[in-house]
């Protein structure tokens, strides 16, 4: 919604012929929570999926990470992506091996199937400092998994606060680690209830089937 503002306050576009699509969508059938499934008697898991860039809010999940172990010694903490070397953004080998040292996290590196890693753990977190549709959010969600994101541009539109997820103050590690131990003190039924409207969400939302339909009217009226 703010880039459509943004757009609308330079004169790029118009009022009345301006629309808003809530991203490309995700396959539902795909990203299905029945098709996968978590190991019983495994610690509370999270994990970040996304580029290995600063501004996807790596740093916080870090020091949100040590701030939670304090209090829930057993939470695993997983980090999946790729290294943009080419990025100066990037974050670095040394980095990561120094956290993986330091037992904060564990480094899965690049998948290229992100559905059992989103199945093994109880909450998806990104903390972005901006996003359109968090695809990696949305893709949670459809999986029926609560999910942290920030109270920012597009992270925002994906989430409603306590009904499927929490929405962290921006580069506040402090506040995203209130939101995790948020997540950890609910209970197994009230985080399946989050999960659940998280995919509901997603049904009614981000179908990529509603969205391929909406495209379709628009041009088709062109």
């Amino acid at each position: 919604q703010e880039d459509k503002d943004f757009f609308i306050s330079l004169g790029i576009a118009r009022h009345f012929n301006a629309r808003l699509l809530p991203g490309s969508g995700v396959d539902l059938e795909a990203f299905n929570e029945d098709l996968f499934f978590k190991q019983a008697k495994q610690p509370f898991t999270f994990i970040l999926i996304a580029r290995l860039l600063k501004e996807k809010g790596i740093f916080e999940y870090i020091q949100a990470a040590r701030l939670t172990l304090k209090d829930f010694p057993d939470t695993k903490f997983l980090l999946m992506g790729i290294i943009d070397e080419n990025n100066p953004s990037s974050l670095t080998e040394n980095q990561i091996n120094d956290w993986q040292k330091e037992a904060v996290i564990k480094f899965l590196g690049a998948q290229d199937d992100v559905r059992p890693f989103i199945a093994q753990s109880d909450c998806v977190v990104l903390p972005s400092y901006r996003e359109a549709i968090p695809r990696t959010i949305t893709e949670a969600m459809a999986m029926a998994k609560p999910v942290i994101t920030t109270d920012t541009a597009g992270c925002r539109e994906a989430v409603e606060v306590e009904v499927n997820g929490y929405l962290a103050k921006l580069r506040d590690a402090n506040d995203l680690a209130e939101s995790m131990q948020k997540i950890i003190s609910l209970t197994e039924e009230e985080r399946k209830s989050m999960g659940q409207a998280g995919r509901n969400i997603v049904m009614n939302q981000f179908d990529d089937r509603l969205i391929a339909n909406h495209i379709y009217d628009i041009i088709s009226k062109i």
